[in-house]
């Protein structure tokens, strides 16, 4: 098995446990995380900082956020490697590609000729049509649905049981709102709610 830790504490890093544990793959080391009043341990496993972290263990993200970009990146500097952590229940077509430091999480469908980026969280339920492209960085909530021929920008954050219409671009850093209808493309750095999709707000930067 794969020595593995998990960087975050909180209710999604366990989630991810529990995936990891499920695949039968990993031996799960511990969490990791970049704040100094870390619990000492989650789920009997110990807590780490970047200090005192284990050299050259591979490593995933259990952390909702797309600010967890700086903490990968910080991690990655120290060497490193991250893997990606997908449910036995997950079906991805095997013309496909899931890039490293993915979570897929149970019932995820990933259609043929899509492509997810690095770091990447797909939560329970989510349908990824054909030919979509997802940057690194990119969050889909549980049981939101993509249509095909979709691009979605880095650190894009798509909410829980939104619709997003094919062919049409998520700008880099967007927001689309729990439940959402997307018709039309989305800005860079902007926060769409409503059916049909409408811009709430500018100078987002996900979630």
């Amino acid at each position: 098995m794969t020595p593995l830790l998990i960087l975050g504490a909180g209710s999604m890093a366990v989630e991810v446990l529990d995936i990891a544990e499920t695949t039968g793959a990993f031996d799960i080391v511990g969490f990791v995380v970049n704040r100094p009043d870390a619990p000492a341990e989650l789920e009997g496993r110990p807590v780490f900082t970047l200090s005192n972290l284990p050299p050259g263990i591979a490593c995933v993200a259990g952390i909702v956020s797309n600010q967890r970009r700086a903490f990968i990146e910080e991690v990655a500097a120290l060497g490193h490697p991250f893997v990606s952590v997908i449910h036995p229940s997950a079906q991805i077509s095997r013309r496909a590609t899931v890039h490293s430091g993915c979570v897929v999480h149970p019932g995820v469908i990933v259609a043929s000729n899509t492509v997810i980026g690095h770091h990447c969280l797909l939560n329970r339920g989510a349908l990824i049509g054909h030919d979509n492209r997802l940057e690194p960085f990119t969050t889909v909530g549980p049981g939101a649905n993509l249509a095909g021929a979709l691009t979605v920008g880095p650190g894009a954050y798509l909410g829980v049981g939104c619709v997003i219409r094919d062919h049409l671009t998520i700008g880099p850093g967007a927001v689309v709102a729990a439940g959402a209808v997307v018709v039309k493309s989305v800005e860079p750095n902007s926060l769409v709610g409503g059916v049909p999709a409408q811009v709430l707000k500018t100078g987002v930067d996900g979630l």
